[in-house]
């Protein structure tokens, strides 16, 4: 695979520098990646280029400040506490939605009247519901005390208008969708391309008003296709490039180079709970010996490259909680995952099904660390979407994950998510979700550590997963755009801009 796509991307840096059909010369921006959601309504995904396209399409409430990292008021012009549970947000006046229609508190409170209603919004389990005080005051009351909750408004809770939301629901969102953001969509093609243009009325706020006049963004699943694209001007900028490929767009004067960190780990999920039936994963020798069977070192030098960390923690380093005092840490040692197999009743191993959705290279990699303790997996390669439903319904025994928290720096994004008790849960183990929703709901910060460090501890003693490492992307764009990377994994488009 890795002489494929150096082979590939030589063959295209020899084609030279050719006219571009895209970028400065019309003011536009074209981007691609190798996925994209079923949806692009916000709060049917997690998916991120969904993510991403959600920041441009529409604003929250409040938003972090790139320049400073505090997180400020955006589309409410200020904010506070009237107690532990309620938040009041006095909203900006003359804000307008891209079909003309004004925001208001009405707007505000049917986004949250929806996404508390609807079981399938698993990212705002933190809201009990929202009251308007007036056209332009609204508050919102949390389930209970929940500390990070300014993170999470930050990030997951775009406001929708809300009468045209209530009249097309998510298929209509997401064919057309209407925001207050940045950019207003002009064209999606399902699974394919989504078109966008400046929102001339747009009213700035934390994000500014975009210098860009136009974004598209292509699915184009295959990387070389991808480089293709872009050296030949098709394409202005591209993220996920492998390692092995990055050294072959080095020195090319045309184009940028660029790494950053991230938030997202890769970790092996596993049925610990018996969901997809009695299967080998529910012994918990069979599932440490899984942990010191996959060499995360070796996976991550090769696959995610310089700039990622191999991680022992079922969270990303920088968020707040992620503590690995307490954790149990795995060697990679074969001969002794092969030992624990034989001692837990499997010398010959065992077949299981596992399953992807991206990153092929690192499942395969994964797959074959297991084959050599004996244990035969059955690869089904899925849709981000498809795996989404199929983990939703307890029908994967083993899969790969890539998770960045929906940008939030807080573990309750992280374990807190999948350690819940919800259909996503695959431990169900009452002692993790207990201390993950102690250090969810207790406003002392030493306390939510001390909680999550156990959590963290419980998750890695019981092998509930195997985590990996953390991502560190590796960006290629055209040499003239002015763009900066950030750790969540977000990239703005509407902070870049073209030299002239």
């Amino acid at each position: 695979m890795k002489r494929t796509l150096a082979y590939t991307a030589a063959i295209v840096l020899g084609l030279g520098a050719v006219p571009a059909v895209a970028g400065p010369s019309d003011n536009s921006l074209v981007w691609a990646s190798d996925s994209m959601p079923s949806s692009i309504d916000f709060y049917t995904h997690t998916i991120r280029e969904g993510i991403v396209l959600g920041h441009h399409i529409w604003d929250t409430l409040i938003y972090r400040n790139n320049d400073t990292n505090q997180i400020e008021p955006h589309l409410a012009e200020s904010f506070e506490w009237i107690d532990d549970t309620t938040i009041e947000f006095k909203l900006r006046h003359g804000v307008k939605f891209h079909d003309g229609s004004d925001f208001t508190a009405d707007d505000v409170v049917g986004t949250v009247e929806y996404v508390t209603s609807h079981a399938t919004v698993q990212s705002i389990f933190f809201l009990e519901g929202a009251e308007k005080i007036d056209d332009y005051t609204v508050r919102l009351k949390t389930k209970g005390v929940f500390p990070a909750v300014l993170e999470y408004l930050a990030n997951v809770l775009p406001i929708y208008p809300s009468d045209y939301y209530a009249e097309v629901g998510p298929e209509g969102m997401s064919r057309q969708p209407i925001g207050t953001g940045p950019y207003r969509v002009t064209d999606v093609v399902a699974g394919e391309r989504v078109k966008m243009e400046a929102f001339p009325d747009y009213f700035g706020g934390v994000k500014g008003k975009p210098s860009i006049e136009k974004l598209e963004f292509r699915r184009i699943a295959e990387f070389n296709t991808q480089a293709i694209e872009l050296m030949t001007g098709n394409l202005d900028w591209i993220w996920r490039v492998p390692p092995d490929a990055v050294q072959q767009f080095e020195g090319q004067s045309q184009l940028k180079v660029e790494s950053g960190d991230t938030l997202r780990i890769g970790f092996i999920g596993m049925d610990a709970a018996g969901r997809t039936g009695d299967t080998a994963l529910k012994n918990l020798e069979v599932r440490r010996a899984i942990n010191h069977a996959i060499n995360r070192d070796g996976i991550r030098e090769a696959m995610i490259g310089p700039g990622s960390q191999t991680i022992d923690t079922a969270c990303a380093p920088p968020q707040f909680g992620c503590i690995a005092t307490e954790v149990t840490t795995y060697d990679y040692d074969p001969a002794k995952a092969r030992e624990m197999l034989a001692e837990a009743g499997y010398p010959d191993g065992f077949s299981l099904d596992f399953y992807g959705y991206r990153d092929r290279p690192v499942v395969e990699a994964i797959i074959g660390d297991l084959a050599a303790v004996g244990i035969r997996a059955n690869l089904t390669m899925l849709q981000a979407s498809a795996i989404a439903q199929a983990r939703t319904e307890g029908r994967t025994p083993m899969w790969f994950q890539a998770w960045g928290s929906s940008s939030i720096l807080d573990v309750s994004a992280g374990p807190g998510y999948w350690y819940d008790g919800s259909s996503v849960d695959y431990a169900r183990d009452a002692e993790t979700t207990a201390l993950l929703n102690e250090g969810n709901t207790t406003i002392d910060p030493e306390a939510r550590k001390a909680a999550y460090a156990k959590a963290l501890g419980r998750i890695s003693d019981q092998a509930f997963q195997v985590p990996i490492f953390t991502y560190a992307l590796n960006y290629v764009y055209d040499g003239k755009l002015n763009f900066t990377p950030v750790p969540d994994e977000t990239p703005r488009f509407f902070e870049a801009s073209w030299n002239e």
